[in-house]
This record gives structure tokens, sequence and C-alpha cells, in this order.
């Protein structure tokens, strides 16, 4: 008899064993902490974080838990995955070890700002100006010109949700400025003259 294909992360986990059940509760768990916007569904019947795309998708298997955070994630992070098995776009994380929280934290920020940055390009259909957190996060993506800031600026919390945006003519604030809360929503614009 075929398993019935799952449709929500919750009906996955549930079908899960008990050892698989709490590293996948945690593993969701510590990604939503850290990007609570994320969109949750199951692709290639895995559970799947998405955001401007697919973010990292997460399996229970025999022995350990996967991770897979595209090969871009895993090569930003070659240093810190030694000690596990890792391919091309797969981490395994065995069920004897604790779940490296941290890093798995760290990966998930990072994709989140890899899948922002390539929206933002492709939106702006030319190569911004970016500028960046001390973690390496985007901070603010916009055009300069003549050493200032023009056009539209969009500013990022250290989790890749939108802080700020609005636009600058010859370095000075012009338009309508808004600022936005962690689920995406304005709660303050202010009028620049």
């Amino acid at each position: 008899m075929k398993t019935p294909a799952h449709t929500t992360i919750d009906q996955y986990i549930q079908a899960q064993p008990d050892i698989a059940r709490r590293y996948l509760v945690q593993i969701r768990k510590t990604i939503l902490s850290v990007a609570p916007h994320l969109k949750e569904s199951i692709k290639y019947g895995m559970p799947t974080f998405e955001f401007y795309g697919n973010v990292v998708h997460f399996a229970a298997w025999k022995s350990h838990i996967g991770l897979y955070a595209t090969p871009s994630g895993n090569e930003a992070f070659a240093k810190e995955l030694k000690p596990y098995v890792v391919s091309k776009g797969a981490i395994q994380f065995p069920y004897d070890q604790q779940l490296p929280v941290k890093l798995i934290t760290r990966i998930t920020i990072f994709r989140v700002q890899e899948n922002l940055f390539k929206a933002k390009v492709k939106k702006l259909k030319v190569k911004p100006d970016i500028t960046y957190h001390k973690d390496g996060s985007i901070w603010a993506i916009g055009k300069m010109k003549n050493g200032r800031q023009e056009g539209k600026w969009e500013w990022f919390r250290k989790d890749g949700t939108m802080l700020r945006s609005g636009s600058f003519k010859d370095g000075k604030q012009v338009g309508t400025w808004a600022t936005y809360d962690k689920m995406g929503e304005t709660y303050k614009e202010t009028i620049f003259k």
C-alpha cells in the first residue's frame, strides 16, 4: 500500500518515528525563530521554507536529519560543516548528536539574504550597490550616483525582513518613506519634500 503524500509540515512531522520527530520539531523551531516570515510548504516530499523561492528543505532519514540549503548554503559554511557528511546540496545531522542550532540559524539567515538579494537584483534589472551588517547579512540595497544615494533604497533587519524603504534625489530623502514591522506591514510613513 502506498503511503499518502503529506500536504503540511505538521503532517510530515507527525508521520515520523519519535527520534526523528524530536529533531524535526527542533529544526523547524530554529528556522522560524530567526525568520518567522518564511512560508511553509511541502516540496519534493519534504518540509520546505520559502522566501523569494526555496530557502531550505529538511527531511527525516533512517539515521539522520537532512538539511538542504542548496549548494551555495553548503559552500558558504564549508568550514563549519566539516564534522558532518555533506554532498553538493545536502547536510546530514546524525540522530546521535545534538543539532547545531547556531549553525542552522546562520545557514537560514544566509539563504534568506541570498534569495532576497537575487529578487532585488532581478527587480532593479541592474546590479545595485549593497551595504552589509557586521555579520555579513545585507543591510541596504540601492544605487549610487556621483557618490550619493539615488532612487529607491531599501534597508533590512538581520533576519532578511525589510525595515525601511524610500527614495533619494541627489543624496536627499524625497517622497514617501515607509517603515515596516517584521511581518512586512507598513506601520509608519514619513513624507519628505
